[in-house]
């Protein structure tokens, strides 16, 4: 069996949408037994996926479906998180204390446990009650004013994915594996409290520098990437003193004068790239070793060798499809592995399975439950 870092991990995910279903798909492919807490699938609505922005984020997990609002639902996510190491939840600052289920509740008889809280303003402060999306800390947090002064428009507009709730996806991630670490010098667990504005505020550190030390909105200047349009599509090449040379040479003008200025950069690179090919421009500039990135469609990027040959496209069983392809994870271990252990699940899928086998529940408390609508479930299609 493949070994993996996280084995042995057990991970209560009770969230939704997207930064906390990253961070427990990324646990997932680290090896951890993440289990999905989902709410109850609605009835005659065919099958219902586990919840969050997509089924990916969801690979590796087994779900179970929990009224959270009944008793007899709370005592099954107590039962679920006493034998769990970590816990995974993105409700408003409070929910969970009324739930019964919050950090302050939990830890007093489970020390070790290790609890991640991820919201839109934080546990604590003024603006811990308020809901948030990712595109409040888009607006909130600076990126979209930067990326109205980077293209000099009159009006800011919004990227073209969540980047907020990935970072801060990602943010809970290593909080996890690092209070995992932190566990095993003091032998006790925490909270870690993970907002989505301060993920994209951190990530902004580049940008927020000046305005940090004194700058003037009208004195900061955005750096962009230029991209250069060929005759058949669009080629991005960064400037730079050690690489004009083999830039010039890439483009046909070995030992041209490198430009005295960015403005000079585009206008003599510009006119190069106007008169070449897509193609010419990528054969010239790798036999020059100069940097260079050709603008591509998703779809051209799926289809990239290069991706199939570092394992980054699986080929996972899904419960209504049949079988899907996704992203694997990035992290490539010399002595352990990380590519999807599993499909999604639909919500409920592992119902029980779970109450059986890993709370060892009696057949005819199990069948109560779901009876009586505490827990449900769902089969896979075919």
């Amino acid at each position: 069996m493949e070994r993996r870092i996280l084995d042995g991990v057990r991970v209560v995910d009770i969230t939704q949408l997207i930064a906390g279903p990253l961070c427990g798909r990324m646990l997932a492919d680290l090896g951890a037994d993440v289990i999905k807490v989902d709410r109850l699938p609605p009835a005659g609505m065919g099958p219902v996926r586990s919840a969050s922005a997509g089924a990916a984020l969801e690979l590796g997990k087994r779900s179970i479906a929990v009224d959270l609002g009944s008793e007899e639902g709370r005592e099954v996510a107590r039962d679920l998180i006493r034998r769990a190491d970590v816990v995974l939840e993105n409700f408003r600052a409070g929910a969970m204390a009324r739930l019964g289920l919050a950090y302050e509740q939990i830890s007093v008889d489970q020390p070790g446990l290790i609890y991640a809280s991820i919201s839109g303003f934080g546990q604590e402060g003024e603006q811990a009650q308020r809901r948030a999306y990712g595109s409040t800390a888009h607006s909130e947090g600076g990126l979209l004013w930067l990326q109205q002064q980077a293209l000099g428009g009159e009006a800011p507009f919004a990227p073209g994915l969540t980047v907020a709730d990935i970072v801060t996806g990602m943010n809970a991630f290593s909080g996890v594996v690092a209070a995992l670490y932190d566990r095993e010098q003091t032998g006790r667990g925490q909270q870690i409290d993970i907002a989505l504005m301060e993920s994209q505020f951190a990530m902004l550190f580049e940008s927020a520098g000046p305005a940090l030390n004194g700058g003037t909105p009208e004195g900061w200047r955005p750096f962009r990437h230029p991209i250069f349009a060929a005759k058949d599509g669009h080629v991005c090449i960064n400037p730079g003193a050690r690489v004009w040379e083999p830039i010039a040479a890439g483009l046909g003008h070995t030992g041209a004068p490198q430009p005295g200025s960015l403005p000079q950069f585009r206008e003599t690179v510009s006119e190069w790239t106007a008169e070449m090919t897509v193609e010419e421009i990528k054969s010239g500039m790798e036999a020059a070793g100069a940097p260079f990135g050709i603008v591509r469609s998703m779809n051209d990027v799926v289809q990239d060798p290069y991706f199939v040959e570092r394992g980054m496209i699986a080929e996972v069983p899904d419960p209504i499809d049949g079988t899907m392809r996704a992203i694997s994870s990035p992290l490539h271990f010399s002595g352990a592995s990380t590519t999807p252990t599993g499909g999604p699940p639909l919500a409920g899928q592992q119902t029980r399975e779970v109450l059986r086998e890993e709370l060892e529940y009696p057949a005819d408390r199990v069948e109560a439950l779901i009876s009586g609508g505490r827990v449900g479930e769902q089969g896979a299609l075919g």
